[in-house]
């Protein structure tokens, strides 16, 4: 994979990612700080899922008149703004009675990373060859679960030694530099008016803002990998740390530097999966379906017998072997939706696909949480076990629908379209 810009592209959206994670643990440092109350608190990731799915429904009016690149670039800029904006009210401003302002302002910039990361994934397969689409998304993937499970121990780190406000200017920092090797992604796309002319879908803003949903329901394969994604959004609340802390001190009966321990194992078995996936990535594009398979029944089994088992150690070994089924299970799932939709309609597709995770994840965390303080820890898990074993009768029971190879994939979703 000798592509210039894919690299480019995978180091910006690295510390774009990067950022996103430093200032949201800056921002908690800061309102928790301000207000002393966990409510104000559990407020932000709520407006990050508001944001996100507001913003995944809105996408597709901007994909229809702008490239990919522009959106991309454009949206990180503003983001890098709104950051500026935010860093300085931080720092000067920021009390009990200003807090709304923060709100908002984490409003929009997540309502920016809705725009920002479906084009971001829909570029991926214009800037590498069909045989390295395995390769790119197995080391995207990679590097962005590495910085969403390091991010948050790094970002406790630095915020204890640069406090909220240096912190939010490292964010800065990132997002500037990110912003930089954006402008260097070089891709030849059509214009907008040219691609929506061939598509055959040039009409209201409404028929523009359902594309992507009529894409998903309009294939089978499509509406059995996103139907997946959905059951793995119901059950993946249980590895947050408010499930984790309660889990790890009543079931496991152990201190609470397990949980770095766990989420160790986790990084461990999502690094080693991306480094399969890029070594073996001829051996799975050719048996993608079976991968779907086994990476589908072992995260509910992983899921089951973590949540059934009391042995410490041996929690080490599950949630490793999840995180390398789960990232093995994922990675194939993007390649196959990358090699069915092209360019416009697959950023609008991502863009759907987002909305989904968010507003599934953010109901089911709500859920999780009741559930637990109602029931116990060891139901939580059940439950996320019967999603995920879902999710894994919803695949094997609709193999026939993805038993085409990549190519052959392409073509035919093309002549639907």
């Amino acid at each position: 994979m000798k592509n210039r810009s894919f690299k480019v592209l995978l180091a910006g959206q690295s510390l774009a990612d990067a950022g996103d994670v430093f200032y949201i643990v800056a921002l908690i440092t800061s309102v928790y700080n301000v207000t002393n109350s966990l409510f104000y608190v559990s407020l932000v990731p709520v407006i990050n899922m508001l944001g996100g799915f507001l913003g995944g429904l809105l996408a597709p009016l901007l994909i229809d008149r702008y490239k990919l690149k522009k959106i991309l670039f454009n949206s990180q800029l503003i983001k890098t703004c709104f950051l500026l904006m935010l860093t300085l009210y931080v720092s000067s401003l920021l009390s009990q009675d200003t807090i709304v302002t923060i709100y908002i302002i984490i409003f929009f910039i997540t309502f920016l990373d809705s725009f920002s990361n479906p084009a971001s994934s829909a570029l991926i397969p214009q800037l590498v060859s069909e045989e390295n689409l395995l390769k790119a998304n197995s080391l995207m993937s990679s590097i962005h679960q590495f910085i969403q499970m390091g991010g948050w121990a790094a970002g406790g780190i630095l915020a204890a030694f640069l406090h909220s406000n240096g912190l939010l200017m490292l964010t800065f920092s990132l997002y500037v530099l990110s912003t930089c090797l954006l402008a260097f992604v070089k891709v030849k796309e059509k214009k907008p008016s040219e691609e929506l002319e061939e598509l055959s879908v040039k009409g209201s803003k409404m028929t523009s803002m359902f594309e992507g949903w009529r894409i998903i329901a309009g294939d089978k394969r499509l509406r059995v990998l996103h139907l997946t994604l959905i059951f793995s959004s119901i059950a993946s609340p249980v590895w947050v740390s408010s499930i984790l802390y309660p889990f790890i001190d009543i079931r496991l009966g152990v201190g609470t530097e397990w949980w770095g321990y766990i989420n160790t194992s986790l990084l461990f078995g999502l690094f080693l999966a991306g480094i399969l996936a890029y070594r073996l990535s001829d051996f799975i594009n050719n048996n993608i379906r079976n991968v779907l398979l086994l990476g589908g029944f072992m995260v509910f089994l992983m899921t089951l017998l973590f949540g059934l088992n009391v042995n410490p150690i041996l929690s080490l070994l599950l949630i490793s072997m999840f995180g390398l089924f789960e990232e093995l299970r994922m990675i194939s799932i993007h390649t196959i939706i990358q090699s069915l939709v092209r360019e416009k309609l697959l950023a609008k597709v991502y863009a759907v696909q987002s909305s989904l995770i968010m507003v599934t994840f953010g109901i089911s965390t709500l859920m999780m949480g009741i559930m637990g303080q109602r029931y116990s820890i060891v139901v939580v898990f059940i439950i996320a076990s019967i999603s995920l074993c879902f999710s894994f009768i919803n695949i094997i029971t609709s193999t026939k629908y993805l038993t085409l190879t990549i190519g052959e994939s392409n073509n035919n979703l093309e002549k639907q379209l």
